[in-house]
């Protein structure tokens, strides 16, 4: 039997990578970059399960010289696989101000959509050390304002205490990894497991029409707190 999709409510959904492109990251960049582009790919294939669903990518990759869109706000149909000319680490790492600046830009576009999620993950491989615009303390209140919103966070790291600094901005889901190939590589696909899980679950819930938004809010709410369901594989 045919799903008939028209009969679905759209749901635009606003996914969402911080990329530390600091000098420490320079020995993962490879894995970084393809890493990023199975990422790509793996929401094309949700884009193509979920047709009800109209996935945007925003991208960013930052270091103390400059916070780099990638891609903004981009139909993911229009995304290509990005390469070294486009990620090229160096410098510090002004983690706040990546966070700030991304999330307020991507909160006010999605302030005039009726049916919306935003996925957001933020990978590192240290501490904020160059932020010059944006406190702990706000990037804290702004994840807990849009947490209650029913967006995702999800904090990945390496060289440092991941769980520390998770539970200081208030994200509940986090990921540590440890800075070898084999598991930068484990580490993007335990994200992309994930990922599709949570976009199967929220699915069928947002784009109901019997359903509405302050229900799909909770949904949301509950859901994005336990996004890494399924387990990194150390054995990969």
């Amino acid at each position: 039997m045919e799903t008939n999709t028209e009969t679905k409510m759209r749901t635009k959904v606003f996914n969402v990578i911080i990329l530390d492109k600091s000098g420490s990251m320079t020995s993962i960049a490879k894995q970084a970059i393809d890493g990023v582009n199975e990422t790509i790919a793996s929401i094309e294939r949700s884009q193509e399960k979920h047709p009800e669903n109209d996935n945007l990518l925003t991208l960013v990759a930052f270091c103390g010289c400059e916070i780099k869109k990638i891609y903004e706000q981009c139909p993911i149909g229009e995304v290509k696989p990005i390469t070294s000319n486009d990620y090229k680490p160096c410098c510090m790492t002004p983690l706040y101000d990546a966070i700030g600046n991304t999330i307020t830009t991507v909160h006010r576009l999605m302030e005039n959509e009726k049916n919306a999620i935003a996925s957001v993950t933020i990978i590192t491989d240290g501490y904020e050390n160059a932020s010059k615009e944006f406190t702990h303390k706000a990037i804290k209140s702004l994840i807990e304002a849009y947490k209650s919103e029913g967006w995702l966070f999800a904090y990945i790291g390496a060289e440092h205490d991941v769980e520390a600094v998770s539970f200081s901005l208030s994200i509940d889901n986090k990921l540590k990894f440890e800075k070898t190939d084999k598991d930068t590589r484990a580490m993007f696909c335990c994200l992309q497991d994930n990922y599709d899980d949570y976009i199967d679950d929220i699915a069928l819930t947002m784009s109901s029409q019997e359903i509405d938004e302050e229900q799909k809010r909770q949904f949301l709410r509950q859901r994005s707190k336990s996004f890494f369901r399924r387990k990194k594989d150390n054995n990969m």
